[in-house]
């Protein structure tokens, strides 16, 4: 794998600083699956602590009503530290969605309820996703698909349902979970690493779509809406604990040895990492890497830098 040339980044840093961030996404809207645990509850903790107004949304109610009231009761004790009226209490609020991200009604009823209860959405943050780590030759047809419709199906269908409102009014932000497994070839994981490569690259050719629709059904004289996938760094979140059937302990041992091998050697990264760089991404700080792979785990600056200057 090539080394990147740029710096390494574990945790927050100043370009992506709370300090720095928080209000810059006031009066937003964010849509965020797979939100109820792992890295999407620290992306909606972080984009309502930035401003915005946030729904939760997974297929486990109990952990989209955790994460939507601990998000509620962030936002009531921010607005007290900062002595806000009461009308700007009610502006900004968290909400939680049980849905199916894979079921179509769930789908389009997870909009229609965001809407109902909050607006309009600016930002679409398209976290959901699954893992095996099993040898190909070992898994089986159901299986290695209901991965790829996990990571793949599933956020495509949702930006279909709602990149038209963003197109009609020119502006919004969709971010993509993607991973580092859309850059190379990681051994143990096929169905994963298509499905991270076929998303990485629908977001960058949504983008360049965009680019020229908006001038030639639109009229607009620009493009506003702003199109990443993300790679957020190896994350220790539950899915490193169900990633490992039992097919694999029983029949591939060898594989987890190999994982645990990686996992001694590498960095150890915070959630808060590409939950904040997600929201230095929507507050519209990153234009030069819009339709890009993101890489939360290098510098931000350093990698809109160098788009810029090619």
């Amino acid at each position: 794998m090539m080394q990147s040339p740029f710096t390494l980044r574990t945790d927050v840093y100043p370009a992506i600083s709370p300090t720095v961030l928080t209000g810059t996404l006031t009066g937003k809207n964010a849509l965020v699956t797979g939100s109820g645990r792992g890295i999407g509850r620290e992306i909606s903790i972080a984009l309502a602590k930035a401003g915005a107004s946030v729904a939760i949304t997974g297929r486990t109610a109990q952990e989209v009503e955790s994460t939507s009231r601990e998000i509620s009761e962030l936002i009531v004790t921010g607005h007290a530290d900062r002595k806000e009226d009461d009308a700007g209490k009610q502006q900004q609020k968290a909400i939680g969605i049980t849905a199916d991200v894979l079921d179509r009604k769930d789908q389009e009823r997870l909009i229609r309820e965001f809407h109902a209860q909050i607006g309009q959405i600016d930002l679409l943050i398209l976290n959901a996703g699954s893992n095996v780590f099993l040898p190909f030759h070992l898994t089986e047809a159901d299986g290695w698909w209901d991965i790829m419709e996990l990571n793949v199906r599933a956020p495509v269908e949702l930006t279909r349902l709602v990149v038209s409102e963003m197109m009609k009014r020119n502006s919004g932000t969709i971010i993509y979970t993607s991973s580092r497994a859309a850059t190379a070839n990681l051994p143990w994981t096929t169905s994963y690493n298509c499905a991270k490569t076929s998303i990485t690259r629908f977001a960058g050719t949504l983008q360049a779509e965009l680019e020229q629709l908006q001038k030639i059904e639109h009229k607009f004289d620009r493009n506003e809406i702003q199109i990443f996938s993300i790679h957020p760094g190896e994350i220790e979140t539950g899915l490193h604990q169900t990633a490992f059937p039992e097919k694999t302990k029983q029949e591939a041992p060898y594989v987890i040895e190999h994982m645990e091998a990686i996992g001694k050697k590498r960095p150890h990264f915070q959630g808060a990492l590409p939950a904040w760089t997600c929201v230095w991404l929507c507050a519209g700080k990153g234009e030069e890497l819009k339709g890009m792979y993101v890489d939360c785990t290098r510098d931000v600056e350093e990698q809109a830098a160098a788009v810029e200057k090619n």
